[in-house]
């Protein structure tokens, strides 16, 4: 049976999360290093193991990917305490929550329509953004690819469409999976799998970047819910 799978991005596509993000990394470099990280990374796009491979690169921490999952274990550990930084400092992005809503109500033609998140966020980091916000009710975030899986993000395509169709018994392959992301690295990461890409410029790169980069379709944000609706679900 065929179906549909929307997989958002979080971070400058759905939410502004503040500088929790990195909070945590401050924290658990601090706490397993006993000093602070010296420089900070771009994260736009990234997955966190991505990421924490070059936070201790960086650092000049020796052989740093036999420290790395230690560093994410505690990474994880941490995430949680940030929830009301979280709260205090993040938002939800101008017309996100209307958007997943508006898929969530349906009725669709055909199967299944899923929604979840493709994000370099890890696992934990994901559900504590989004559920301090009020974002993660009409999110499957059991069928969800993450940060802390794989280093490469369009790597992340293939583990949600097979998590998905395991649980409502849907074929997401090809076009019936949609990413929606702000940065390039979301729309290679459709591109790579054979998905489709819808890109939002509510991050750091312009629509003109965005449309550079191979995207089916550009956004300016998500305030307009049937232009997403109308890039998002199959003509």
């Amino acid at each position: 049976m065929p179906g549909q799978l929307v997989l958002w991005d979080v971070d400058h596509t759905l939410i502004n999360a503040g500088r929790a993000g990195r909070r945590v990394y401050q924290l658990a470099f601090g706490e397993m290093f006993g000093r602070d990280i010296p420089a900070a990374p771009s994260m736009a796009g990234r997955t966190d193991r991505a990421i924490a491979l070059e936070v201790l690169a960086l650092a000049g921490v020796p052989h740093p990917r036999t420290q790395l999952d230690a560093f994410q274990r505690l990474l994880a550990q941490l995430a949680p305490g940030v929830r009301d930084l979280v709260r205090e400092q993040g938002r939800v992005l101008p017309g996100a929550a209307e958007a997943v809503r508006a898929l969530a109500d349906g009725p669709w033609d055909g199967g299944p329509l899923v929604q979840s998140v493709l994000t370099g966020n890890m696992r934990v980091m994901a559900r504590v953004k989004l559920s301090a916000l009020g974002l993660d009710q009409d999110l499957d975030l059991q069928v969800g690819a993450y940060g802390d899986d794989h280093e490469i993000r369009a790597d992340l395509v293939p583990l949600a469409r097979a998590s998905a169709a395991a649980a409502y018994g849907a074929d997401f392959s090809g076009a019936a999976t949609v990413l929606v992301g702000d940065t390039p690295l979301d729309v290679e990461a459709a591109r790579v799998a054979g998905a489709r890409a819808v890109a939002v410029a509510s991050g750091e790169f312009s629509v003109a970047e965005l449309a550079a980069s191979g995207a089916d379709a550009v956004l300016p944000d998500l305030t307009d819910t049937a232009a997403v609706l109308a890039a998002i679900l199959p003509a």
